[in-house]
């Protein structure tokens, strides 16, 4: 069995290979596009999860999906993975928090026989509805954030630990019914903080990508009645190569999962994965990013995910010697049963992952 460390040794060396311009490119200072440095990404083999692969937390009861991850305090190779996620293990949405120390074998996976994950999150308030969903976590000082979205727009939870979460009273964001573009609940929270502590949050709304900011993390104000990601324009007739496919969310674009660095010529990136869909109801994972505080969001023209499984709702584990993209997408066990699962992929696509770890004790 090939150990950690020797994966980390053969995840460098894949790093300073040569290699043509990719999604993933660092290039020199800024001249890339802001959508460089994510992807694009291959899903996980048979021998590089304890399950079927590319899935590594799935149950035909309890239907896990749209999942999100904790980003570690100080990234390392041998950081836990943290993952909240929906599921309805008793047939109503609730969310779930699991780990994994190799990022691949969760506890309460199909696999780990016995166990689930805990519930950390339920429904108990009127302004809910029946159902939770878009679950993203942010470390904020001491405390964990869990945004989430329910029936009447945008909620927060904080925890101390993680595991035992206190809601905020009423929704924290809800959708302009003057607006132009919001035309369904805003849902699928995304936040990030700017430099000087600032907090922004990406949200879907309709078929399209806004954004608002937060001096606190709770009270966000939107930034402008435009949004920052709109469904991508069609191909124009006559304009494609034969064989050539045109844009793949022409139809709408969501779920985004904001992540955010220092270029290597010190200026702020925001690089945002997305769940985009094509006019035929096709989804894949697109790449958005800009350059600085503000402004409409640059896509990249092809998508970084691609597997025709319909996947969706993109979470994102940077490490230091790769990264892993988690997303909620369907697992056909056969004809007569189909099921969403989360299923997990890697980037840089020519690292082997070594096998799996064994089960963490908890979560």
């Amino acid at each position: 069995m090939r150990t950690f460390r020797s994966f980390v040794l053969v995840a460098a060396a894949a790093l300073l290979a040569p290699s043509c311009a990719t999604t993933g490119a660092e290039g020199e200072g800024d001249k890339n596009l802001p959508t460089a440095g994510v992807g694009p990404f291959r899903k996980l083999g048979v021998d590089e999860v304890p399950g079927i692969a590319p899935f590594v937390l799935d149950d035909r009861v309890a239907i896990y999906r749209e999942p999100a991850i904790l980003a570690p305090a100080v990234a390392a190779d041998d950081s836990p993975a943290i993952l909240y996620a929906v599921g309805k293990p008793a047939g109503v949405d609730v969310i779930v928090r699991t780990r994994a120390d190799d990022g691949r074998a969760f506890l309460g996976a199909s696999g780990d026989f016995g166990r689930s994950p805990p519930i950390v999150l339920t429904v108990d308030a009127a302004w809910e509805g029946r159902a939770l969903g878009g679950p993203f976590a942010l470390r904020v000082k001491d405390e964990i954030y869990l945004y989430y979205s329910a029936a009447g727009g945008i909620g927060v939870a904080r925890s101390a630990d993680g595991l035992a979460f206190r809601k905020e009273p009423g929704p924290i964001f809800t959708r302009d019914v003057a607006s132009s573009w919001e035309r369904t609940d805003v849902r699928a929270p995304s936040v990030y903080v700017l430099p000087d502590g600032r907090f922004r949050m990406l949200y879907a709304s309709g078929a399209s990508i806004g954004e608002a900011e937060s001096t606190d993390g709770i009270h966000f104000q939107r930034l402008g009645p435009e949004p920052v990601l709109g469904p991508a324009a069609p191909a124009a007739a006559g304009s494609l190569l034969p064989n050539e496919k045109g844009p793949f969310d022409t139809a709408s674009v969501g779920d985004p999962c904001a992540a955010v660095r220092s270029t290597p010529a010190g200026r702020f990136h925001l690089r945002v994965l997305y769940t985009g869909t094509d006019s035929a109801g096709i989804t894949s994972i697109g790449l958005a990013g800009r350059y600085g505080e503000h402004g409409a969001l640059t896509r990249q023209p092809t998508p970084v995910y691609s597997v025709g499984a319909k996947e969706s709702a993109p979470a994102l584990l940077e490490l230091p010697s790769g990264s892993y993209l988690y997303v909620q997408q369907d697992r056909r066990v056969d004809e007569r049963l189909t099921y969403k699962a989360i299923a997990a992929a890697f980037a840089p696509g020519s690292v082997k992952l070594p096998a799996p770890a064994p089960f963490p004790a908890g979560p």
